[in-house]
């Protein structure tokens, strides 16, 4: 099993394949790892099928705390915090 240091630099690692990139997320859900699945939500140079992909994850996860964070994260597009405000 994979950490979730090496999952998230899998993720944020623009050479590695799409598909690669969406099974790290699914990875680090499955690991309830919250914290690293919130950092990518709020990665702005991530593309946006990557930040939704860990912001359902977070969802999955019953992330409340970081549900939270997220909804209140002014930085954050409106999308984005609506969808976190749904998924709480």
């Amino acid at each position: 099993m994979s950490s979730p240091r090496s999952l998230f630099r899998t993720v944020v690692n623009k050479n590695a394949p799409h598909e690669t990139r969406k099974a790290a997320i699914s990875e680090l859900a499955e690991i309830d790892a919250t914290t690293q699945l919130r950092v990518i939500v709020v990665a702005d140079g991530l593309n946006g099928s990557f930040r939704r992909n860990a912001l359902n994850a977070l969802g999955r996860c019953r992330a409340t705390t970081e549900l939270g964070e997220l909804v209140d994260d002014a930085s954050l597009p409106t999308a984005l915090r609506e969808r976190a405000d749904r998924l709480r």
